[in-house]
């Protein structure tokens, strides 16, 4: 690998945003491994280390993974729920008739 020591810069194939807010975005590798990102056309920019774009994406994975554990723990409760509902209502229903 070589190392970076000067900036790699690099523009997005599609446009982000939505209508005429929509832009490619600009890229930028820098020493002392820095991402900057900005908007093409504007001059804002938004610099992280990449180490903490790492533990981000690590963040972000875990918490997807997280998430939907609690969904399947959330259907399974609301099944069995419905079926204690159910088996609720067919009892009520034949003693009444047995009444």
């Amino acid at each position: 690998m070589t190392p970076l020591t000067k900036t790699v810069r690099r523009v997005t194939r599609e446009t982000y945003g939505y209508g005429r807010n929509a832009r490619k975005l600009v890229v930028a590798f820098e020493r002392g491994d820095l991402i900057t990102i900005r908007e093409h056309g504007r001059r804002t920019k938004d610099t992280a280390r990449l180490v903490d774009v790492l533990w981000w994406m690590k963040r972000s994975k875990a918490a997807k993974i997280q998430m939907e554990k609690l969904r399947e723990r959330k259907a399974a409760k609301a099944a069995r729920l419905a079926a204690r509902r159910q088996r609720a209502a067919t009892r009520r229903l034949f003693q009444e008739s047995c009444d």
